[in-house]
């Protein structure tokens, strides 16, 4: 079983936009270099992309699998959010006992020993009184998956609480994914109450390509339709420009998104979503200079004054 930001943060691979802006030879490309760069760990999931396109269903899998079964024994980790039964952005879930082992089943003869970790994806339950029983059904297939050996995680659980009602042995076993940025940290402080000791994973650290020129076409922003607050773009790069004292010193909006999720001791990791290798090895020098060189005493004070909303724990 993976064992999941033990040692130091975890930087993961994510696809979403794989098949929606990113073709398929630019998504192996993005492996190669992750790969040849010392990463491994992939983030995915059964309806990536989302863009309301039926074919491309579940295409970011197909391509890892690809890309698996022409490099083997590479250690390759993947994560993959499973529920989903569309990619039309819809909330539509199949959490069933029997999907879940299903759909786990297949990844594993699909992904082998690469498949790491599956995780429950998007989940509004909680509505009404037959709900924790249905919950419950779906964990006891994820407990049953966990004692297979995959880790096990959660993602876009609209009533955490629930999810620590129904089974709360295991709630320091969950790797649960989080958008947390500069302006929101609201779904980690909803599940921390009920998990404060699982692994905590952020996404969307930022905001969909935050630049401080407009959005270019066909970029994350311009694709899911993203507004940035002018007003956040001059806080940010007001900072950039300013002789602030921050090592290793960032040099574009996408480095200080880095600096402040990785000053954040609340999360183990985040996932990252390049467009090209230049994208990428932008982003793993960086990171790899914050290992290096941050210092958490002298500087995590001041990259949470960027935020926007209270950055606690």
């Amino acid at each position: 079983m993976i064992n999941f930001c033990n040692e130091k943060k975890t930087l993961v691979l994510g696809t979403a936009l794989w098949g929606w802006g990113i073709e398929e030879h630019s998504a192996y490309q993005l492996i190669d270099t992750f790969v040849t760069k010392g990463g491994h760990m992939i983030d995915t999931a059964s309806n990536y992309p989302i863009n309301k396109r039926r074919e491309d269903f579940s295409l970011a899998i197909r391509w890892i699998e690809n890309w698996v079964k022409s490099n083997p024994n590479t250690g390759l980790s993947v994560i993959v959010k499973i529920g989903a039964t569309d990619n039309s952005g819809s909330p539509d879930t199949d959490l069933s006992p029997s999907n879940i082992i299903s759909t786990a089943s297949d990844l594993r003869d699909r992904l082998g020993q690469d498949l790491s970790c599956v995780s429950v994806h998007w989940d509004n339950r909680g509505g009404n009184k037959h709900d924790l029983t249905s919950i419950e059904r779906t964990l006891d297939a994820m407990s049953t998956l966990h004692q297979s050996g995959l880790g096990v995680g959660l993602s876009g659980i609209k009533f955490p609480a629930l999810y620590y009602q129904a089974k709360p042995e295991m709630a320091d076993r969950w790797l649960i994914q989080v958008k947390e940025n500069f302006i929101t940290c609201r779904a980690r402080e909803d599940y921390y109450p009920h998990f404060p000791n699982a692994k905590y994973l952020a996404y969307g650290i930022n905001l969909g390509g935050i630049k401080a020129s407009p959005a270019e076409k066909n970029s994350s922003a311009e694709l899911r339709k993203i507004v940035h607050s002018k007003t956040l773009i001059e806080k940010l790069t007001h900072f950039l420009d300013s002789n602030h004292t921050l090592v290793p010193r960032p040099v574009t909006l996408n480095d200080l998104a880095l600096a402040f999720t990785f000053a954040n001791p609340a999360l183990c990791g985040l996932i990252i979503g390049p467009r090209n290798t230049e994208q990428l090895l932008n982003t793993l020098d960086y990171w790899d200079a914050l290992n290096r060189t941050f210092d958490p005493t002298k500087h995590s004070k001041l990259l949470t004054t960027l935020a926007e909303q209270p950055h606690h724990r």
